[in-house]
C-alpha cells in the first residue's frame, strides 16, 4: 500500500493533483489499466511518470457503472504519451486528408508544430490533444512553415497543425489548457 500511495503522489504532482484529493477518490485494491491493458498495481512502478501524458480516476459509484462490483474500489486509467499521440494522429488523419498526407510522409515529427486554439503546443500536450473527440472538434488546418513564422513567430518547423477545438467537459484545467 505504501508504494501504490507513492505512485499516486507521484502522479498527482505529475497532474497539479493533491495526493490526498487523489487517495479519496480511490481505496485499497483499484483497477489499473496502462494504455487500455488491465495491469496489476506493480506494474504501475515500471512506468517512468514522464512519459505519462493523462491519468483518469473513477470513484466509486461511477467505477461501479462501469465495471461492476470489481470497480468499487475504483479505476484508474493511465495513458502515455506514445499511446495518446498515436490516437490523436489516428483520429485527426479521419478529419483531414491533407493531415494524413504530412503524418504518413513526414520523417520527422519534430517538423510538425501543433497549435491548439491559438495556443502554441511546446511541451506535454499529448493527453491534451487525444482528449478531443467528434463532441469538441471543430476544425484542422495546416499552413506551411512561411505561413507559420508570418503568423506565429516560429522558424524551423516544416508545417502548422492548427486545432480548434471546444473545452472537453472532464479535461482538469481545462479552460486554461484549451485557451
Amino acid at each position: 500500500m505504501k508504494y501504490l500511495f507513492f505512485t499516486f503522489f507521484c502522479f498527482s504532482i505529475c497532474f497539479s493533483q493533491s495526493p490526498r484529493r487523489v487517495m479519496k477518490k480511490i481505496r485499497a485494491n483499484p483497477i489499473i489499466f496502462i494504455d487500455s491493458i488491465n495491469v496489476e498495481p506493480a506494474e504501475m512502478q515500471k512506468f517512468d511518470p514522464n512519459i505519462i501524458s493523462l491519468v483518469t480516476v473513477f470513484k466509486s459509484k461511477e467505477a461501479v457503472e462501469l465495471y461492476g462490483e470489481d470497480g468499487k474500489d475504483g479505476v484508474i486509467f493511465i495513458e502515455t504519451k506514445p499511446f495518446n499521440k498515436n490516437r490523436y494522429q489516428n483520429y485527426f488523419k479521419t478529419k483531414s486528408p491533407a493531415y494524413k498526407k504530412i503524418i504518413e510522409e513526414e520523417l520527422n515529427p519534430e517538423n510538425v508544430q501543433y497549435i491548439l486554439n491559438g495556443k502554441i503546443l511546446t511541451e506535454n500536450y499529448d493527453g491534451d490533444l487525444a482528449s478531443i473527440t467528434d463532441k469538441t472538434f471543430k476544425k484542422i488546418q495546416i499552413i506551411n512553415s512561411q505561413e507559420l513564422e508570418k503568423k506565429y513567430k516560429i522558424t524551423g518547423k516544416t508545417y502548422g497543425i492548427l486545432i480548434t477545438s471546444d473545452v472537453p467537459e472532464n479535461l482538469y484545467k481545462g479552460k486554461e489548457k484549451f485557451k
